[in-house]
């Protein structure tokens, strides 16, 4: 079996998946625009954009032009390769960046899997009580004009896979019975529980007694329930002279509307009473640092809107780590209310503080959330053992298939294309 993955960054989604599938026999190259990138076990490609969008360009179409420009870019890339005589079995695309436009313009008999990971609506589902009123209709109508390069892709897929059940739902209901969940998988090996480091801690300035309350995050912005972590952290400040909190995060927005003064940091460090020399924030750290604070953590808060699942959450929940997070069904979808972490309404901070409060104070209870966690993500997500074969089984089917999409609900997982035919009569 010959499979391409196509992605701008790497390794992102795919990166872990095909070193498994070239270490299993397949023969793996990885199409990225990233430069500099270097495995001993992939073939890696580059492609590039020739140009960035028009300044002219209607700003409802900007991203639609940078993903045909993309797309120009692997094109290109696809030819050289062709010309060698490289003609893969499966491609496998990030959707939405234009990177898998035309995979079928170049091989037509090579099966096309379109990786859908989210679709805009209006109102946006991450809205937040932070988010500044947007202009109706123009916003409503930037949202589905930015769902342009998913249609192309759509219009030429074999298959269209998305990670979770939340995120399939997103998609308009007439597609969502095109859609295969198919989850990304998770290293459990390596994410695991393990004594806390009190050295690791005391270097960190953390004393080796302290109630520790950990966050993670690309940015420090709303969509991902910052201004919610840090009022809760004032409050438990106040009360609790031992407890300290870590921020992973670096000081701006990746998710959601850039403030207009000041960053969502100064901005709550302006307005709340905190004492500094308890709260650490430790930017964006390697990940066996990330680790270690997971596995020390007395409480690990994730308020998130309702968005893509955030890996580090699933990754907390693989340590062991006890959990406060927002209820909302993305995380529903993975955490049981008491019996998995700790369910809440990330703006009512009483319930928040009050959570966490529970977990500091009851460490069996603690452990034992953990505990459960843990072996969810375990029996169900660990990707070696579960996740990894059942994308091995998804594509080995769809090459087999006379060609049809695969029809298959967001709550099936990889159903072989006989059955789905069946099914359909």
């Amino acid at each position: 079996m010959k499979i391409m993955f196509i992605h701008k960054n790497y390794p992102a989604q795919f990166g872990r998946l095909a070193v498994w599938l070239a270490q299993h026999g397949w023969d793996v190259t990885f199409a990225t625009a990233r430069k500099d990138v270097k495995s001993s076990q992939l073939k890696i490609v580059q492609f590039h954009e020739h140009r960035a969008p028009s300044a002219k360009t209607h700003h409802y179409l900007i991203g639609t032009e940078r993903a045909v420009i993309s797309g120009q870019g692997l094109l290109r890339t696809a030819l050289a390769l062709e010309k060698q005589g490289y003609r893969p079995d499966v491609v496998v695309a990030h959707s939405g960046w234009g990177v898998g436009f035309f995979v079928k313009d170049i091989w037509p008999e090579t099966k096309y899997v379109q990786y859908a990971e989210w679709y805009y609506t209006y109102p946006y589902a991450d809205h937040t009580p932070h988010t500044h009123p947007r202009s109706w209709p123009d916003e409503s109508a930037k949202a589905r004009t930015r769902n342009t390069p998913f249609w192309l892709d759509f219009s030429a897929a074999d298959a269209t896979v998305c990670p979770t059940k939340y995120q399939a739902t997103q998609f308009p209901e007439k597609l969502q019975h095109n859609i295969s969940v198919l989850n990304d998988g998770f290293d459990t090996q390596t994410h695991c529980p393990a004594p806390r480091d009190t050295e690791f801690l005391e270097k960190c300035g953390i004393p080796k007694d302290a109630e520790l309350v950990t966050y993670i995050a690309r940015g420090m912005e709303p969509a991902r329930g910052f201004p919610e972590v840090m009022q809760a952290i004032e409050r438990l400040q106040k009360t609790r002279p031992k407890l300290h909190a870590v921020i992973i995060a670096d000081d701006r927005v990746a998710y959601g509307p850039k403030p207009s003064g000041k960053s969502w940091k100064n901005h709550m460090l302006d307005t709340l009473d905190l004492d500094l020399a308890r709260l650490h924030f430790v930017g964006l750290v390697p990940r066996p640092v990330m680790i270690k604070f997971l596995q020390a953590t007395g409480a690990h808060l994730y308020l998130s809107s309702p968005f893509v699942l955030s890996w580090s959450f699933v990754e907390s929940m693989a340590c062991g780590a006890p959990i406060v997070a927002a209820r909302s069904a993305p995380v529903e979808e993975f955490m049981i209310d008491g019996e998995s972490g700790l369910l809440v309404n990330p703006y009512v901070t009483n319930e928040v503080v009050h959570a966490v409060e529970d977990l500091l104070e009851d460490p069996e209870y603690s452990q034992r959330l953990g505990a459960a966690a843990r072996k969810e993500i375990v029996e169900k997500y660990d990707s070696e053992r579960t996740i990894y074969p059942r994308h091995a089984k998804f594509y080995y089917d769809l090459v087999a298939s006379p060609g049809i999409n695969e029809m298959i609900a967001p709550d099936e997982i990889a159903e072989t294309s006989q059955s789905a035919r069946r099914r359909l009569g």
